[in-house]
């Protein structure tokens, strides 16, 4: 289970993490016989991401999220990782929990933190959430006042002094009496600004191995952005099971699930193969991309000690290599394929031609009126291209309720204006089959 870093509210620095992530230029990792020429980084959703504005825009789609907790404390050798270790973070991850930056961290640790990870991070559209706890501050009393100076000590003292977008709190037991009741205030003072009762779009979440039945959670599950839901090690036969102590309370996309490295066995069959075929990755960070619950789309999947994310020391001389996050990748690609791809696939409709500009999300066989479409990501009188998986057909309309001018496609098309009627910035429902 995770190992715990956490330091007293009383030292007036919460312990968190920091992922670090330099000012560098969006390029794609060469992979080339098994040798990373570049762990700089790596857009793995979009074939068309060559943008931060692109990049950004796929991330407020309706899409299922990667997250990695990133331990920045200590070095490989002593169960952390090098902090500068954290600019290899793929671009497309959507959350980077840090996990082990705090009061010990060096001060240009801090300020590369505040002036440079963040901000970089803030470019590519990835939110960067801290962990800590619930400890009431020193020398407050056990009051709503109490509880109300401690969440703005945890605001001042370190999410907003950094600029992190929310705050993860670490529950691994189920909590009573007046423990119990220190927590839930924190957790609800937290509340007003953090989390769907902020009204911002900062995260408050609950990161836990306990299910549905926690007591904290019990109390705060209104106030709940994602759970993060540790399941390490038990694969994906127990997750239906516990995503139903969860789903009265909360939606299944507020669900996920995570795995840790190295122990998940979250590796490919053959390492060294391309990354054309992420479905041919074996062990439960590869199923648990492919799981999904009974009553819907799970939110996501995160890694814990995502710096372990590939490779594996016994298969390189070089002991000292970097991860270069073959997983991580693999798994996004997974829960969201680009133009039909592996792992289930659908239709995938674009700003621009050529396939270029910003992307929905891939949608499934059905009907679609703009409402439906745009939760996906499409836009009215937007899209310019389309790419279409083998075997299917799409029917397009110019109208948001399949009247007006339509346009048959049995294949992708990456030129609406080449269609006879020009349908470029014209569509606005389809029909999939």
């Amino acid at each position: 289970m995770r190992k715990a870093y956490f330091l007293p509210l009383s030292n007036m620095l919460l312990l968190g993490g920091v992922l670090l992530l330099t000012a560098q230029s969006c390029k794609k990792d060469v992979v080339n016989n098994g040798n990373p020429q570049s762990i700089g980084n790596f857009k793995s959703n979009l074939a068309a991401a060559n943008t931060d504005s692109i990049l950004i825009a796929y991330k407020k789609t309706n899409h299922e999220i990667s997250a990695g907790f990133y331990r920045s404390y200590g070095s490989p050798t002593g169960g952390g990782a090098d902090i500068s270790g954290m600019a290899a973070l793929p671009d497309s991850l959507d959350v980077a929990i840090a996990f082990g930056f705090g009061s010990g961290s060096s001060a240009n640790e801090q300020t590369q933190m505040k002036n440079t990870v963040i901000p970089a991070l803030h470019a590519k559209g990835t939110k960067v959430i801290v962990t800590g706890n619930l400890d009431i501050a020193s020398g407050v009393p056990h009051t709503t006042a109490g509880y109300q100076t401690t969440a703005k000590t945890i605001m001042d003292s370190i999410v907003n002094k950094y600029g992190f977008d929310g705050f993860d709190i670490d529950v691994e037991s189920n909590p009573t009496g007046t423990t119990l009741t220190d927590m839930t205030g924190v957790y609800t003072a937290l509340s007003a600004y953090l989390g769907p009762k902020s009204g911002t779009t900062k995260l408050l979440t609950f990161d836990t191995n306990q299910g549905g039945s926690n007591s904290l959670f019990r109390n705060v599950y209104t106030m709940v952005s994602y759970v993060w839901f540790q399941a390490y090690g038990q694969g994906t036969s127990n997750l239906q099971s516990t995503i139903n102590t969860f789903t009265p309370y909360i939606s299944s996309t507020q669900f996920v699930p995570g795995f840790s490295f190295y122990e998940e066995n979250g590796y490919p069959t053959n390492y060294w193969d391309d990354v054309t075929y992420p479905e041919n990755g074996t062990g439960n960070a590869y199923n648990m991309a492919r799981w999904e619950p009974s009553s819907g789309k799970k939110g996501g999947v995160f890694g814990y000690a995502i710096d372990r994310d590939a490779p594996l020391t016994s298969m390189h001389d070089n002991t000292n290599r970097p991860a270069n996050y073959r997983v991580t990748n693999d798994l996004i690609k997974i829960m969201n394929p680009v133009g039909g791809g592996t792992g289930g696939g659908g239709v995938v409709f674009y700003q621009n031609v050529s396939d270029a500009g910003t992307a929905t999300s891939a949608i499934p066989k059905g009907s679609y009126t703009l409402t439906q479409l745009q939760s996906y990501g499409f836009v009215k009188n937007w899209a310019s291209s389309v790419i279409i998986p083998a075997g299917w057909k799409v029917i397009m309309y110019t109208s948001s309720s399949f009247t007006g001018t339509s346009w048959t496609l049995t294949s992708s098309n990456s030129n609406f204006t080449l269609l006879s009627p020009s349908a470029n910035d014209k569509v606005n429902s389809v029909k999939i089959q």
